[in-house]
């Protein structure tokens, strides 16, 4: 067989291969090793959103961001209080998601947030066995992925209730508390891209718009916006922001990072500590907040955070 024929006979034989099947495999393009389907995507994504919007850790984080709230409007010893959540149950109605942030890692939910209260403390709220108010909440992750870090607009009715709420009658948190509903299913979310923002996220960050060039100065000189800064979210409501440090916070999306890691360390050992730990937490973070409110430069504030973190170590400890 000349050389022509036997380059016939290979192709002869390649194409009986790609009859049989045997040859069709090297051609089908491989997906790369570890990508995830777009269905592994998709599930995943709910589950963060499952987790962020109605979860119980979210009710717990919740409840305690409402109580300590209440706790500081009270301004006196906060362990009945501390006891009244320990008796207390939340859960939430309809919640609904509003958006979602895949960048930052944040999800804006709304619902109605009850706050269930012990069969003995119903007489201090004039016979009322629970707390209502339709709310805003949002979640977002812990820039070192300890835990969310939660914001949360409406809850005013149920937070200046407890501050200002007497005759709380000892033993009341021994009572047992009603039992949990079943979980409420969450609504299929219409996300990410065409969900509309909401109307007031609570984990807006407004950033003053760039200064515009003096007349003299060519513009070219002016320098250009961030525009990473104005994604910033730290623990608390920006739109609120009043004094120097917080204005600092929002404006910087390192010492927002910051931020979120503390309250996410803050909230953790005030939940797993006893009273006296509470209070010392609690006492602490007012010296924390006026020293930071002293800085003059981000790299103090980043200090302060780094300080005030190693400070809510040691109180968590014992030392």
């Amino acid at each position: 067989m000349n050389g022509f024929g036997k380059i016939v006979a290979r192709l002869a034989a390649l194409a009986a291969l790609a009859a049989g099947g045997g040859g069709c495999d090297w051609m089908k393009k491989k997906d790369p090793p570890g990508l995830k389907t777009e269905a592994q995507r998709q599930a995943e994504l709910e589950r963060r959103i499952r987790r962020a919007c109605a979860s119980e850790a979210t009710y717990d984080g919740l409840k305690e961001l409402t109580f300590d709230e209440a706790t500081r409007i009270r301004n006196r010893d906060p362990r009945e209080l501390d006891a009244l959540a320990t008796a207390s149950l939340v859960r939430m109605e309809e919640p609904v998601v509003k958006s979602r942030d895949e960048r930052l890692n944040v999800t804006v939910c709304s619902g109605r947030f009850i706050l269930e209260l012990p069969p003995g403390a119903v007489n201090a709220f004039d016979g009322q066995r629970r707390l209502v108010a339709d709310v805003e909440y949002a979640a977002q992750e812990a820039a070192d992925g300890s835990g969310l870090v939660y914001q949360m607009d409406g809850a005013e009715p149920i937070i200046y209730r407890l501050a200002t709420v007497g005759g709380l009658r000892p033993g009341y948190a021994q009572a047992a508390p009603p039992p949990a509903p079943a979980p409420l299913p969450m609504p299929d979310p219409e996300i990410p891209a065409a969900a509309p923002p909401p109307a007031r996220p609570p984990v807006a960050a407004p950033v003053p718009p760039p200064p515009r060039p003096r007349p003299e100065a060519p513009s070219k000189a002016e320098p250009a916006p961030r525009p990473a800064r104005i994604a910033a979210s730290p623990s608390f409501n920006c739109a609120r922001a009043r004094s120097r440090s917080e204005r600092m916070v929002c404006s910087s999306p390192g010492l927002a990072a910051s931020d979120r890691r503390m309250s996410s360390q803050f909230y953790a050992a005030l939940a797993g500590s006893d009273a006296r730990t509470r209070g010392a937490l609690r006492s602490s973070r007012d010296r924390f907040l006026a020293r930071r409110e002293r800085c003059s430069s981000e790299a103090c504030v980043a200090r302060a955070y780094e300080q005030r973190m190693a400070e809510i170590r040691d109180i968590a400890s014992g030392r």
